[in-house]
């Protein structure tokens, strides 16, 4: 009898690749015992079954084997023994077939499986399927290991007295060839036997303890990684788990992987051998291994890969992301030892070597972090003096508790000053604040309490308690930024002791003192420039960990300052004057005959890039600024007099040298250079090149480095007003008056420093952008007024473009209701507008009209009369006329007339205007016609129609007056020659000119 179709599509299924799709189908299979009960469909169903475990047809075995254990399990596998199993399998696969016996074995060994998996066997049936399995075994070899496995479940499975009758021979059969070889098959054996069955596995594997527990020997362990090396895939699978598993619980791990699993891992392709040891690691962790202990994979064969692969090129690159996910997973487990066990592993880490050179992670760090007190306290004075382990405290410290972290910077203070131990130091100083900023939203450094606690106990380890409080008392008395002088003076105080320069260390204390001076002068007028000026002279040195400190004491500092104390901050990063002190004498010597001729009228210029000096910055006092400027400039002479004269002493010395007898002398007579000959003259001008160019060098060297120097200040100068600007403590009234300082900033450095003029240019889009509430019209005017005279001497584009911001801004503040300006700025622009127009010198760029247009539309609506007459102008300039248009058109849109009604005389003056210019058009030679201004009229028009096709009165008076010139351009001759620059006015009106046609004639009504 046939099976139903279903059943078969059921069975069919069962070979699919899917898994969800095969388990599906075993589920559907087993649920059809009422067609199983049938004997001859259960006959078949399970013939096939049997038959189909041989197939190697997609996933035939897998769903198949599935299949026939799960329905033996049921009530239509009940008549089905292990007799009649293996007759219909010995029918079905016959294992004398030698070209088809590998895979009839496989096929047997299946059902042997699925049987003893799925049946309480008896006694005779265990003997029966040992051997069986022999039978298969002998047929293919390769199947030793998977009859090993079989007996190894059969003897966990049944009954002691059924095991030592029926599968203890064939155990102790395999279990002899330990004696001469160590195979996968016996040791697997030996090891999964060692605890159900430790009194028949000691007799033959010495290995082997009574407990069930595992000591191999030295002599056996490169046995056992021969065997390791002889499993493939699917053994190892197997093997490999156990192995790590024997080894974790009989604690011989450390052991077994130095003599085993790391030379088998190593033993394979360069490429996998991360693969190994991160499964090693992992299978380690799932059997119980300590974290403490995995640190043995750490060797140093291991630690070169690892670098080789990190820093390596080519296939070692390939490498890395396994090396960093290895060290990943490493590290979380690390991440879980607390105190003890963690300074223990850090320990171990370290014997191994740069662990965290060599994986790129920091490990040891992870570690450090993790310490307690008593640990830290320990390490601190192991490591003190060795520079590479400071450097991780850096990393650690912020995980550390307050009294850990003023030990370990107590003991680094106590110690001489290194360059490593200030960077840590001054890095964890500068740790202790939290910085958050949003360019122009808002700028907050703090210094939690705990945080300010810690600086404070170590300026009392350092400085002592009693200085400490005369200070703290002495800023306490200050009403003004006693929150920024108490933390900087805190700071400075441990900057000067951990300084590794005795210079910087006095140069410290000198801060430290001005602070103090602050303090109690606060009721000096200038004493805000002071603060603001120390603030700058900190941040004018090369070190990175100033900035922090210093912006904190900033922002704090804030409320208290007014706009001269900001615009000071900008007018000091314009006045460092930076001179080249080249002597005359090597330029002279440097330079050609003809150079010396060509140059010698012209004066010598100062040139950027020397270091700043204070006597740049100006009197303070405004009203002496005048009488003072002789003697500044006297003094400065002076100065670089004494300068030049210590500057030249070096080279005047290599010239005496080289100069030999014709060198100047004292006591002397005076030596003619007649007196030489040839040869010494040709001597002597040998030693004075050599003297020239051993100089030279190291000037260009200084210069550069200067000039980089005072670069970096500024950006840091910029910085610092960005968190002003940010700052919501600071008033708009200041914000705004800082816009023309930027401004001038950026036109000096706009040539010798453009990064910082474009920073400086950051900065006024900054404030411009911002919503203001509180601005007067008068200081808007001023402003429009300031930044209009700073671009009438430039031509750079980038502060062009600011100020065009600028005068977009004041006519945006200037409107209350967001439809019309303020009547003093109309009449401002009104004065610009005219300006642009007779202006022929381009001293008003078009940008300072226009953008404010094309940015605020609704509130120009009302000066529309005025555009479209200077639009139309025949006087005015094609180019500004072009400019003028496209921004009127720009106002004729409908997101700005759904707030304001275009009055009937501007439509009807549209209308005209275009009228009179398209007949031109038409009446003039069209070689002459200029595309763009043609293209900008026809947009507006084009704009102009579209927004009021609703309204019948503007729609009849712009058809009265465009109808007659537009139907004459849209046919004939003209039509045909306006052709000509359809791609112009398809690039500005986004179609083409019979397509603009075409809508004008529809929004005006007229037939087309």
């Amino acid at each position: 009898m046939r099976p139903p179709s279903d059943l078969l599509d059921i069975i069919s299924k069962l070979a699919e690749l899917e898994p969800t799709i095969r388990k599906g189908a075993v589920r559907e299979l087993v649920a059809k015992q009422e067609e199983l009960s049938n004997e001859e469909i259960n006959n078949y169903v399970i013939e096939r079954l049997i038959s189909g475990c041989s197939s190697a047809r997609a996933a035939v075995r897998l769903g198949y084997t599935t299949a026939l254990g799960t329905i033996l399990t049921s009530e239509a596998g009940k008549l089905w023994d292990l007799n009649r199993v293996l007759s219909v399998a010995n029918k079905k696969m016959d294992l004398a077939e030698k070209t088809v016996a590998s895979g009839h074995a496989i096929g047997h060994y299946l059902i042997l499986v699925a049987y003893c998996q799925s049946k309480k066997l008896k006694e005779t049936e265990v003997t029966s399927v040992i051997e069986h399995s022999k039978k298969i075994r002998d047929v293919a070899p390769s199947l030793a290991f998977s009859q090993i496995s079989l007996i190894c479940s059969l003897s966990e499975k049944v009954k002691d007295s059924i095991f030592q009758k029926s599968v203890a021979p064939a155990v102790e059969m395999y279990l002899e060839g330990l004696s001469s070889q160590f195979t996968p098959e016996n040791i697997y054996l030996a090891l999964r036997l060692r605890t159900s069955h430790s009194a028949t596995v000691v007799k033959y594997a010495k290995f082997v303890k009574k407990d069930g527990s595992c000591q191999f020997s030295d002599d056996q362990y490169p046995k056992l990684l021969a065997a390791l090396k002889r499993c493939d895939y699917a053994t190892l699978q197997v093997f490999l788990p156990l192995l790590i598993k024997v080894s974790v619980e009989s604690s011989t791990f450390e052991k077994t992987y130095q003599k085993v699993l790391e030379p088998w891992a190593l033993s394979s392709n360069e490429t996998k051998v991360f693969d190994r040891i991160l499964s090693i690691v992992t299978q380690y962790f799932e059997f119980g291994g300590e974290v403490k202990s995995i640190v043995v994979v750490f060797t140093k064969e291991i630690l070169n890969r690892m670098e080789t692969a990190t820093r390596g090129k080519g296939q070692f690159r390939l490498m890395s992301k396994k090396v960093e996910d290895f060290a990943s997973f490493i590290k979380s487990k690390f991440a879980d030892l607390r105190d003890e066990e963690a300074y223990t592993t850090l320990k171990a880490l370290e014997k191994c070597g740069n662990v965290d050179k060599a994986c790129g992670t920091g490990l040891t760090t992870g570690l450090l972090s993790n310490l307690g007190k008593k640990q830290i306290s320990v390490w601190i004075k192991e490591n003190l003096t060795k520079q590479e382990e400071v450097r991780k405290i850096v990393t650690a410290f912020s995980n550390w508790d307050e009294s850990s972290r003023v030990t370990v910077l107590t003991a680094l203070l106590a110690q001489k000053a290194t360059e490593t131990s200030q960077a840590v130091v001054t890095s964890i100083i500068d740790s202790l604040f939290y910085v958050k900023t949003r360019a122009g939203e808002f700028a907050s450094i703090q210094i939690s309490d705990k945080n300010e606690q810690v600086l404070r106990q170590l300026v009392v380890a350092v400085q002592g308690e009693e200085d400490v409080k005369k200070a703290e008392k002495t800023i306490g008395k200050a009403k003004l930024r006693k929150k920024s002088l108490l933390i900087l003076w805190y700071v400075t105080r441990l900057w000067s002791k951990i300084a590794a320069d005795s210079a910087d260390s006095e140069a410290y204390d000198s801060n430290s003192g001005e602070i103090l001076m602050i303090a109690k002068n606060e009721s000096d007028g200038n004493n805000s420039l002071v603060f603001v000026d120390l603030l700058l002279s900190i941040l004018s040195r090369e070190q990175k960990f100033h900035r922090t400190p210093t912006s904190f004491a900033f922002v704090h500092a804030i409320p208290t300052l007014e706009s001269k104390d900001l615009s000071h901050i900008v007018e000091v990063s314009t006045l460092y004057r930076f001179v080249l002190r080249t002597l005359l004498v090597f330029q002279t010597a440097m330079m050609s005959e003809a150079e010396l001729a060509g140059n010698g009228d012209e004066d010598m210029e100062d040139e950027e890039g020397m270091p700043f000096d204070e006597s740049d910055i100006p009197n303070r006092n405004e009203n002496d600024e005048e009488d003072s400027d002789s003697d500044s400039d006297e003094e400065e002479e002076e100065d670089d007099d004494e300068e030049n004269e210590a500057v030249d002493q070096e080279l005047l010395d290599k010239l005496n040298a080289a100069l030999g007898d014709a060198a100047p002398r004292e006591s002397s007579s005076d030596v003619e250079m007649d007196d030489f000959d040839d040869e010494e003259m040709q001597k002597m001008d040998e030693r004075l090149a050599a003297a020239f160019k051993a100089v030279a060098p190291k000037a260009a060297k200084d210069k550069k480095r200067s000039a980089k120097n005072v670069e970096a200040l500024k950006m840091k100068i910029a910085d610092l007003l960005l968190i002003a600007i940010s700052s919501k403590e600071l008033s708009e009234q200041n914000k705004i008056q800082l816009v023309v300082p930027l401004i001038k900033w950026a036109k000096v450095d706009a040539k010798t420093h453009d990064k910082v003029a474009q920073k400086a240019l950051e900065l006024v889009n900054i404030v411009v952008k911002m919503k203001f509430t509180d601005i007067s019209e008068k200081d808007a005017l001023q402003l429009l007024k300031n930044v209009l005279e700073e671009a009438q001497t430039t031509t750079n584009l980038l502060i062009i473009d600011a100020v065009a911001r600028c005068v977009t801004f004041v006519i945006k503040t200037s409107s209350r209701d967001g439809k019309s300006m303020s009547a003093g700025v109309r009449t401002e622009f009104q004065k610009l507008f005219e300006s642009y127009l007779k202006n022929v010198e381009g001293k008003v760029p078009s940008n300072f009209v226009i953008q404010p247009i094309a940015d605020l539309p609704l509130l120009f609506v009302d000066q529309l009369g005025m555009l479209l007459d200077a639009g139309f102008d025949e006087q005015n300039r094609i180019f500004k006329r072009t400019e003028i248009l496209g921004a009127t058109s720009m106002i004729f849109s409908k997101q700005v007339l759904q707030d304001i009604t275009i009055k009937a005389a501007i439509v009807k003056k549209i209308g005209k205007l275009a009228a009179s210019y398209f007949q031109s058009v038409v009446d003039s030679d069209k070689s002459e016609l200029k595309p763009r201004l043609f293209g900008t009229v026809l947009q507006l028009v084009l704009k102009v129609t579209a927004c009021v096709q609703n309204d019948e009165k503007h729609v009849d008076a712009l058809r009265e007056t465009l109808e007659p010139t537009i139907c004459k351009m849209s046919e004939g001759e003209v039509f045909i020659q306006l052709k000509k620059i359809n791609p112009t006015c398809h690039h500005i009106i986004g179609k083409s000119i019979p397509g603009a046609f075409t809508s004008i004639k529809k929004s005006l009504n007229i037939e087309n």
